[in-house]
């Protein structure tokens, strides 16, 4: 019992040092990322701050997030990589960087919507990749959801990337709401075969946790953007970790329904909004200020209140999404049942958001 209390105890403080070290890295890197002259314009329209404000803070999370994996990995006894051949380890790397890369050519070049697409498209598409060698009927039906997923869910950290603190901090958050998941499915505290890769997806959850704290300090104030580094990059991260555990099993169903219930805060805003803009005929693929989160701005709200609305639906979310995961498990006969609570809270929690929006479009007009 004691040798049990220690070893939880000494797990609490890496996750606490994992947090605060990346929050401490990604404040310096942000802090000297303002400094670069890679500036987002006020346009009038969905970009309404009175002065260029430098879009260069994904940089520094990534930064920061990089530099905490590095250090766990040289300090950790036995190494973490130990296992994972230098394949695996390449793709990814490669998988989890693409997003960021995207973002970053987006903020440099300023790459057209379509191409942008296309090129999140063939990530996703590289990522389905061991989902359809899997074989099977299912490994290709999960492969063709996983592209679906990881589409929508970048995109949508992208669209909701509009007001200060909204997009990054529900994103810290949602991160944060997949560790018990690893925790329980993965490491199943000590007594599973080890699994390099999971082991770092774990320990960059709360690193991307910890970089974002470090980010709002200037993001909060409205001095320092994410870009489109930031939001594809985290939102492609999340996506990512979300179907690490997908299979054909109940526990592959119970990981996705997890993902879907952190992300409903994202997912019911953009995907009313685009059937919305659908039925207007409106372009889909333009910047627009339709969004319910831009609405609420509109109404006086401003970016801080706004902020703190989404961030304690995802932290709702959250806690449901992580209360249900186990409740539906409590057994070796619930284990393989179909998560039915699992199930019914998503779709009361996704209700709940249908009904906030269309308060809010109704109130719009």
């Amino acid at each position: 019992m004691v040798d049990s209390r220690h070893k939880f105890g000494g797990r609490a403080v890496t996750i606490l040092y994992l947090i605060s070290g990346s929050a401490l890295i990604s404040f310096v890197l942000c802090t000297l990322m303002r400094r670069v002259p890679l500036l987002d314009a006020p346009d009038g329209g969905r970009k309404q701050q009175k002065a260029p404000v430098p879009r260069t803070g994904g940089i520094g999370i990534l930064g920061a997030i990089l530099i905490t994996l590095a250090a766990f990995a040289l300090l950790s006894d036995p190494a973490p990589l130990n296992g994972m051949g230098a394949g695996q380890f390449l793709f990814v790397v490669a998988l989890a960087l693409t997003p960021w890369v995207i973002g970053f050519l987006d903020d440099w070049l300023g790459l057209s919507a379509l191409l942008k697409l296309v090129l999140l498209c063939g990530w996703a598409l590289v990522a389905a990749v061991p989902f359809f060698l899997s074989g099977g009927a299912g490994g290709w039906l999960i492969g063709l959801a996983v592209i679906a997923w990881l589409i929508v869910i970048t995109n949508a950290a992208n669209f909701m990337d509009g007001a200060n603190g909204l997009a990054m901090g529900s994103v810290a958050i949602m991160h944060l709401g997949l560790f018990p998941l690893f925790a329980v499915l993965m490491l199943c505290f000590g007594n599973c075969v080890r699994d390099p890769a999971g082991e770092f997806a774990m320990v960059a959850q709360f690193a991307m946790f910890g970089a974002v704290l470090g980010f709002l300090v200037w993001n909060m104030r409205g001095v320092l953007y994410a870009g489109d580094c930031g939001s594809l990059g985290a939102g492609g991260l999340f996506g990512l970790m979300a179907v690490y555990h997908l299979g054909e099993g109940m526990d592959g169903v119970r990981a996705a329904l997890l993902g879907l219930t952190l992300a409903l805060p994202f997912l019911v805003d953009v995907l009313l909004t685009l059937v919305w803009r659908s039925f207007k005929r409106r372009n889909l693929l333009q910047a627009h200020t339709d969004h319910a989160y831009q609405r609420l701005i509109a109404r006086g709200w401003g970016h801080v209140g706004v902020a703190a609305f989404w961030w304690g639906m995802t932290l709702i979310c959250a806690i449901m999404g992580v209360v249900t995961l186990f409740g539906a498990a409590e057994s070796a006969e619930q284990a393989n049942a179909f998560p039915v609570l699992q199930l019914v809270t998503l779709l009361a929690l996704a209700a709940i958001g249908a009904a906030f929006w269309s308060l809010e479009r109704f109130r719009a007009q």
